[in-house]
C-alpha cells in the first residue's frame, strides 16, 4: 500500500489505520517471539543439565568400578581360610580392624566398611571424599552360589559395594572356593 501526505483524503485515513494495526500486530508478535525464545532457552538449559548429570553418573560409575576392582583383586589374592584354622567369618582376634594391613584371609574382609576409601595400610585415597567401600563375605552352596549357608561349605561369595553420596556407584561379586 502506498501512503500519501495527510491531506490526501480517504487514502490517508486508511494509511493511519494500517499503521496503527501494524504497531499492534508488531507488539503481539514481539510478545509471542519472546515467549517462544524463553521456552526454547528453558528446554536448552534442561538438556544441558541432563547431559551434565549423565556425565557425572557415568564418571562415578567408572570410578566406582575401578575402586571395586582394586579391592576385589586385593581380597582374591589372600588365602581362602585363616592359617590358624578359624571357622568364623570376619576379623580374627589379634588382627587389626582399623586397616587391612593384617588381613590374612578372604573372610577377614567381611564387614569392612570405610569412608573415604583407603589403601590396605590405612592411607586414605585422594580426592574421594563422599565415597564409601563396603565388603560382605558369606558362605555359599558351591553348586549354587546364590544360596547362602550358616556353615562352612568350601565356597565364599565376596561382594564389594562402592557408593558415592549414598548412591550406588558399583557392585562387584566373586566366588572363592577352597580349591582355588
Amino acid at each position: 500500500m502506498t501512503c500519501l501526505s495527510p491531506g490526501a483524503g480517504s487514502l490517508a485515513g486508511a494509511c493511519r489505520r494500517w499503521v496503527r494495526r501494524a504497531r499492534a500486530v508488531t507488539m503481539v508478535e514481539a510478545v509471542v517471539a519472546i515467549a517462544i525464545v524463553g521456552l526454547m532457552l528453558v528446554a536448552a538449559l534442561r538438556t544441558v543439565g541432563a547431559a551434565r548429570v549423565l556425565e557425572v553418573r557415568s564418571s562415578d560409575s567408572f570410578k566406582g568400578a575401578l575402586l571395586a576392582q582394586s579391592l576385589m583383586t586385593e581380597i582374591l589374592a589372600k588365602p581362602y581360610s585363616d592359617p590358624t584354622a578359624s571357622v568364623t567369618l570376619g576379623v580374627d582376634p589379634g588382627e587389626s580392624t582399623g586397616t587391612r594391613a593384617k588381613f590374612d584371609d578372604v573372610d577377614d574382609y567381611n564387614g569392612w566398611d570405610c569412608t573415604p576409601p583407603q589403601q590396605a595400610d590405612g592411607t586414605q585415597e585422594t580426592n574421594l571424599s563422599g565415597w564409601r567401600t563396603a565388603v560382605a563375605v558369606v558362605w555359599v552352596d558351591p553348586y549354587d552360589p546364590r544360596k547362602t549357608s550358616l556353615l562352612e561349605t568350601g565356597a565364599k561369595r565376596i561382594t564389594v559395594t562402592v557408593q558415592r553420596r549414598n548412591g550406588l556407584a558399583a557392585t562387584l561379586v566373586a566366588v572363592r572356593t577352597r580349591g582355588t
